[in-house]
């Protein structure tokens, strides 16, 4: 009976060991987690970043905001990421019409308000601001966000000139046959007139001014480049401005003028790439202004811009003061351009600037292949084909054989024409010729060997 007990109390004491064997190690597994500790469904950590907050980023002041930009009213943005348990926060920017490009605009270590995990700083807005600004939010555990991006700008339409313009962008060439039925009307500008508007086909370097549907004057132009390209859309020009300083962007087009970003760099200093006057055309930073040199016409040059040669420009600006009977005198425009004191033309209502990119155009009955600048891959044989249709060219009159050779010609600064007469007779590729797209176009070759000259 004693065995029998001892045996029992011996278990029994075994079994309460073991048991407190375990309470003991639950207890220390317990005492290794953090008092804070919750878990969400996933089972992730809500200290760490996978559980945090999607992280957020504002700007003010605003003026208002559409679909796609919120525009800055005033010099100074202040830029606001909120982000609960962030250690740090880089504030990001990428400019407008510019591909895989971004640079950091702050590095913001401390938050401004650590309650609520906001990070703020301000920024002076730069005169051709305009693109997304983001933030990249870096956590404790190591783990990175980023929020989603807002689109600024500094320059505006309002809806009340949106609605006074009245003109439909293309896609197509506003010279092309389909819209003038074959002839362009040529006219002298008519003082008073202000039914202008601009018209810009990228490809061909030509930059158009109309008065009603006749032609004042076509331009040869320099455009951007292809890491900064010029957009094809419809644009507004809202004012004139002589003797435009200029404000760098964080870029590395910038290093090519000897210039730092947010360096205020005057009107008159040769590394100003503006020059003597600048016509901003809508968000983005995009502008009409002065070559910056005469070889930058019939090129890619531009940080995304039109350039004109300086008289030409001089002419253009003073074809649209007379249009719109601004009131602006000639002892005004003359000291202007003699002086590098800034002045101001507001115009009494936008003018449309319609940019298109378009490679093949029949114009005047000449069917023109300018070559695919930005490679959007558009000079194509279907596409050729299809403008050949549309101008009365039945698919048996050529082949792909031939567009193929045609489109061949092509180079970066030569077209190919040939008229619509010559391509319905089946000899377009060899009566069509390749010339240069602009005077400027073509780089001048080097001397022979032979033609150097020894000392």
């Amino acid at each position: 009976m004693f065995r029998l007990l001892s045996y029992r109390h011996a278990a029994s004491r075994g079994r309460c060991a073991v048991l407190a064997l375990l309470i003991l190690l639950l207890a220390g597994l317990l005492a290794c987690e953090p008092a804070n500790r919750s878990v969400n469904g996933n089972g992730a950590n809500a200290n760490t970043s996978s559980a945090a907050a999607e992280p957020t980023i504002e700007a003010s002041p605003i003026s208002k905001t559409d679909d796609q930009w919120q525009v800055i009213s005033s010099d100074n943005i202040t830029l606001s990421v909120t982000a609960p348990g962030a250690q740090s926060v880089k504030i990001l920017y990428r400019p407008a019409f510019t591909e895989g490009r971004h640079v950091e605009l702050k590095k913001l270590n401390t938050p401004t308000d650590a309650a609520s995990g906001k990070f703020s700083s301000q920024l002076k807005v730069p005169s051709d601001f305009a693109g997304d600004v983001w933030a990249e939010v870096a956590y404790r555990d190591g783990g990175k966000k980023e929020t989603k991006p807002i689109s600024l700008t500094v320059e505006s339409m309002s809806a009340d000139e949106l609605a006074g313009a009245s003109y439909k962008h293309s896609d197509e060439s506003a010279r092309s046959d389909k819209f003038t039925g074959g002839h362009i009307e040529q006219t002298t500008l008519q003082p008073g007139n202000g039914d202008i508007h601009i018209t810009v086909n990228i490809p061909a370097f030509q930059l158009t001014l109309w008065q009603g549907n006749k032609e004042v004057k076509t331009y040869q132009i320099g455009i951007g480049r292809k890491d900064f390209q010029l957009p094809s859309g419809l644009r507004y020009g809202k004012q004139i401005v002589f003797n435009p300083d200029w404000i760098p962007p964080d870029s590395e087009w910038v290093y090519e003028h000897d210039a730092a970003p947010g360096e205020v760099v005057e009107a008159d200093d040769p590394r100003n790439p503006l020059g003597k006057v600048k016509i901003p055309i809508g968000n983005g930073g995009i502008l009409i202004h002065q070559a910056f040199k005469p070889g930058d016409i019939g090129h890619l040059v531009s940080h995304g811009c039109v350039r004109l040669v300086l008289n030409e420009l001089y002419e253009f600006i003073d074809e649209i003061i007379a249009a719109r009977s601004l009131q602006v005198s000639k002892q005004q425009l003359e000291h202007a351009k003699q002086s590098k004191d800034r002045f101001l033309i507001k115009l009494d209502a936008p003018v449309v600037v319609d940019i298109n990119y378009d490679t093949q155009v029949v114009e005047g009955g000449v069917l023109h292949l300018y070559p695919d600048v930005y490679n959007k891959n558009t000079l194509t044989v279907e596409n050729v084909r299809a403008e050949l249709k549309e101008a009365g060219i039945d698919d048996a009159n050529v082949d792909d054989k031939t567009l193929q050779q045609m489109i061949a010609r092509v180079t970066m600064n030569e077209e190919f024409a040939a008229s619509i007469a010559d391509i319905k007779a089946g000899r377009g590729l060899e009566a069509g010729k390749t010339q240069p797209v602009t005077s400027a176009s073509v780089v001048k070759k080097p001397p022979t060997a032979k033609s150097k000259r020894t000392r």
